[in-house]
């Protein structure tokens, strides 16, 4: 599993660092995504409906941090 560390960026930087992350990775590769912008439970939804890749979870910790989790799907 990949982990991107993705604290402190505001919309739309954690799912542009996603995006550029699963650019070189194989398909069926898994990727953590933490950040702590919560509008990141509406959007991560749609960014994977829109690029095909397919979304397992979004959890929130006690640090109020979003834990994203995304298998590569898609070939972009």
């Amino acid at each position: 599993m990949v982990v991107i560390d993705a604290l402190g960026l505001v919309c739309p930087m954690p799912l542009i660092r996603l995006q550029q992350q699963l650019e070189s990775l194989a398909i069926g590769t898994t990727v953590e995504l933490i950040c702590d912008d919560s509008g990141i439970e509406d959007d991560a939804p749609i960014w994977c409906q829109q690029t095909g890749n397919r979304l397992l979870s979004i959890d929130c910790n006690e640090q109020q941090q979003f834990i994203v989790r995304v298998v590569k799907v898609a070939t972009e």
